[in-house]
């Protein structure tokens, strides 16, 4: 069936573009009047705080919060804002958050003519309420999201954050997650700060200065982990045949383990996520499956959106060894960590690992010059002509366009000549029907354009589209899709 669309539609054209923006000059601020928070600022001290009238004393109708996001959520200080937006006459609040971790106190029946959550990646924690009109979505590279806050395209009023006890010179470390939290503390009026002792010392651009702290609210908080689901036998093919043809030893590798996809409902693919480059952005199970299959893989290098458990076995076996990398050598890099408290406890006090401001580590001219890029992202169905979804499906939003282009980018564009950048896929949808399809279902939005694609993977085997015509690119994709629909 899919020849017969293929020899019927060859002669159409598709089209599909998507600006590209390098962020690398943009990682210290775009805007003369940011603050840094590492500076100490003489004579200044933060309040410390129980009650969120005194430190929302100030809040008023249209105001916009920024909230420290994934295993940063700082949910004690979200509990403060909660009870006590609940209790007064206000409007129009705009809460911005990366990817929400935790209770979502936020979406209560009695807030919700008050308050509302704008995000560019959807989870199980809010894909529902953006799904039926609750919260808000935006469709954005998150190496951009730093821009809206340094160039105020959205002044922020707010910055609710968590951090870690201060140490001997005043400084609190961000923890887990740097992401886009950096460019809101350079840039929101208040920074309001969850002091929680559970999260881990780390460094890069994770440090603020207690004196840019206007309060701080004590607040012991577990942080979230992550576990994975049992691995489907495609997966595990899709992972071997990525490790065995796809990663040569001394590649930089970016492994995205997308958590929002790894919590993905019956609507979804079976296949998870995975952008290798040892860039990531959060835990799938083929990203954990792909950290088992290295394991005769050598020097290779780390320099991923996230850092998660599979990394931390490959580090100790002295696989991940950051020797060739040309950013930041020895190094791993990475803006935020999701996994198991093995991570968390990896990540304490570790020189090892380097959190940097999103915008900076997404950059893919900086990845670019890293040696054998290797970026393998997801995507829940694709086209003939090879453009893909990988943020919705069938008019649902699921999770958001990521660091998917950044990524793809950075390995097409690759300063050595030796970049992949590859789709994975399994070839069946989890209602059984084919992945690979003439034309996207109606409401599907495209991630990853036509022109970005050069290897596609499912169980069945790769498909090289770089160079191809369009009756190629059809004639190749077709070779890896399901037989029963071939």
């Amino acid at each position: 069936m899919l020849v017969a669309s293929l020899n019927k539609n060859c002669g159409r054209i598709f089209t599909s573009f998507r600006r590209f923006i390098s962020l690398d000059t943009v990682r210290v601020g775009g805007s003369p009047s940011y603050q840094e928070p590492n500076a100490p600022v003489p004579g200044r001290n933060p309040v410390w705080s129980e009650t969120g009238s005194e430190i929302f004393k100030d809040l008023k109708s249209g105001d916009k919060i920024f909230v420290h996001g994934a295993t940063g959520t700082p949910s004690v200080l979200l509990s403060y804002f909660y009870h006590h937006i609940k209790e007064i006459d206000i409007k129009h609040l705009n809460v911005l958050c990366l990817m929400p971790m935790g209770p979502q106190c936020l979406f209560n029946e009695d807030v919700r003519d008050k308050v509302r959550l704008t995000t560019p990646l959807a989870n199980k924690y809010c894909r529902e309420a953006v799904n039926d009109g609750r919260a808000d979505f935006i469709p954005i590279s998150v190496s951009e999201m730093p821009l809206l806050y340094r160039q105020k395209h959205v002044e922020l009023d707010y910055a609710l954050i968590s951090v870690t006890p201060p140490d001997k010179h005043g400084f609190c470390s961000l923890g887990t997650f740097v992401g886009t939290t950096r460019s809101a503390v350079q840039n929101a009026k208040k920074i309001v700060a969850q002091v929680n002792p559970m999260q881990p010392v780390t460094y890069g651009d994770s440090t603020i200065h207690i004196s840019n702290i206007d309060y701080l609210v004590n607040g012991p908080q577990q942080l979230v982990e992550h576990s994975w689901k049992t691995i489907s036998p495609a997966e595990q093919k899709i992972a071997n045949i990525i490790a065995e043809n796809l990663i040569d030893n001394g590649a930089t590798l970016q492994l995205c383990k997308n958590l929002h996809l790894a919590y993905f409902t019956s609507y979804l693919p079976s296949f998870v996520s995975v952008y290798l480059l040892f860039l990531c952005t959060a835990p799938s199970n083929i990203s954990q499956q792909l950290t088992l299959q290295l394991r005769g893989h050598k020097d290779l290098g780390l320099h991923t959106e996230c850092f998660g458990d599979g990394e931390v076995d490959l580090v100790h076996l002295g696989i991940i060894n950051n020797l060739y990398k040309t950013i930041l050598r020895g190094r791993i890099v990475a803006s935020y960590v999701i996994g198991s408290k093995k991570t968390f406890n990896f990540i304490n006090e570790n020189p090892l690992v380097a959190l940097y401001d999103i915008a900076w580590v997404n950059s893919p001219e900086l990845i670019a010059r890293n040696p054998k890029v290797t970026a393998i992202s997801h995507a829940f169905e694709m086209d003939l002509s090879g453009q893909s979804s990988s943020d919705g499906y069938n008019g649902h939003i699921f999770t958001g366009v990521g660091g998917v282009i950044d990524f793809l980018r950075a390995a097409s564009i690759a300063s050595d000549g030796e970049g992949k950048p590859i789709i994975a896929m399994t070839s069946l949808n989890a209602e059984g029907k084919s992945a690979i399809v003439p034309f996207l279902s109606r409401g599907t939005s495209v991630v990853a354009t036509r022109a970005h694609v050069h290897y596609v993977v499912t169980e069945y085997g790769i498909a090289y589209l770089f160079g191809k015509n369009l009756r190629q690119r059809a004639h190749a994709l077709i070779q890896i899709a399901h037989p029963d629909y071939r």
